[in-house]
């Protein structure tokens, strides 16, 4: 199904198409190149480190080995991971170094929000001083990929706009699984003011 999808949309629409289906085969990715498929998206959330803090049904080398079989397959790959989960600044670094190692050129940093009933509902928010800090090094450490603010922004001033002057060239925007995002005219009439080129 999600091939038929996927080839459909190539077919019929005019836009690249990124998927994001976790643990799959060399295989598997394959086929999603050959649908028309130009990239994976398979966040590595944290650094090595801090990473069984945070997760324990796979390990952090699981992730890695879907990031290397998905640009095996020819497909660029979008990863990144979310912030303000505990991590210090060491693992923030070795994060953005592991990503500059394995040469994404487009990373999603999420900006945890938390969210009642979840092991880490009671985690402080970061200031956003702290953010755009954390933005400003993923973007020294990776100088020509895209630094992607996602989830969580908004809980910046001005939707982060500061961010976009700290590093960040790239958002994802709309809402997201678990928060509500920014619309689409508001972040295109920002980044325009700003003299990004949409």
């Amino acid at each position: 199904q999600a091939i038929h999808a996927y080839e459909t949309m190539h077919r019929e629409c005019k836009i690249d198409l990124c998927a994001s289906m976790g643990f799959i085969s060399a295989e598997q990715l394959h086929r999603l190149h050959e649908a028309g498929v130009t990239s994976y998206h398979h966040n590595i959330e944290t650094s090595r480190r801090n990473f069984p803090n945070i997760c324990t049904t796979h390990t952090f080398e699981d992730k890695l080995e879907v990031i290397r079989r998905a640009q095996a397959a020819g497909l660029s790959v979008c990863s990144g991971g979310i912030i303000g989960m505990g991590e210090t600044w060491e693992d923030r670094i070795d994060m953005a170094i592991t990503l500059s190692e394995l040469g994404i050129k487009s990373i999603p940093i999420n900006i945890l929000r938390p969210i009642p009933g979840t092991p880490l509902e009671h985690q402080a928010a970061l200031s956003e001083d702290e953010i755009l800090r954390t933005i400003a090094i993923f973007r020294y450490i990776n100088p020509t990929a895209m630094v992607r603010l996602a989830a969580g922004r908004n809980s910046m001033e001005h939707s982060g706009e500061q961010a976009f002057r700290s590093g960040a060239n790239a958002a994802i925007t709309g809402d997201m699984l678990t928060t509500s995002g920014n619309r689409i005219s508001e972040d295109q009439e920002m980044l325009a003011a700003m003299g990004f080129t949409l």
